[in-house]
């Protein structure tokens, strides 16, 4: 190229500028047999909107392990519920079975040895009254063991002085036969007046 006083001059490097937009393709009219021109500049093809049958099987997979796991956790909820239910329950049978140990005649306690099967329970006998009345149903599953047996203890710090009593111990089992509660006591012999 020549200049304005006829000198060659160089040509200048092209500066880059924005790029046209390429033509828009032709689309399909969805609804009938006329075609449209689509204005997207992109090259992937438009998605309808909605789940697709592997979104819907995961989801529902999804919903079904949690509501699995809540139902699981009720469940265990419920089973320590009743177990400590039980527990407390037991505890009370023990408690109730002692005091009418340590309230007999030191000469009678044995009467009140042996195993008491579920749903036959007794409670302690009412003021007043001989006859000991059974437990409410809510003790019907629990089964309850009293044992009373001979037993000398030596308190040495007492100058080793010995006590004639009996060993008192009552255990309360549960359904499926665990342990529930124990008690053990000592009761020494009343001295002769």
């Amino acid at each position: 190229m020549l200049g304005p006083e006829g000198s060659p001059v160089e040509p200048k490097p092209a500066v880059p500028g924005p790029r046209p937009a390429p033509a828009p393709a032709p689309a399909p009219d969805p609804g009938g047999g006329t075609w449209q021109v689509s204005m997207r500049t992109g090259g992937a093809p438009r998605r309808r909107r909605g789940f697709t049958l592997l979104e819907a099987l995961i989801a529902s997979v999804i919903v079904a392990m949690v509501a699995a796991t809540a139902s699981m956790s009720v469940a265990v909820g419920a089973a320590v519920e009743e177990q400590n239910r039980l527990s407390v329950l037991a505890m009370q049978a023990a408690e109730l079975q002692m005091s009418s140990l340590l309230e007999q005649p030191y000469e009678t306690v044995g009467t009140l040895a042996g195993t008491e099967a579920a749903g036959s329970m007794k409670a302690p006998a009412r003021p007043g009254g001989s006859a000991r009345p059974d437990l409410p149903s809510s003790f019907a599953r629990l089964s309850r063991t009293t044992a009373v047996t001979a037993e000398n203890r030596t308190f040495t710090q007492l100058n080793n002085h010995t006590v004639e009593g009996k060993r008192l111990e009552v255990t309360v089992t549960g359904p499926d036969g665990s342990t529930l509660a124990r008690l053990v006591r000592f009761r020494g012999k009343e001295p002769d007046t």
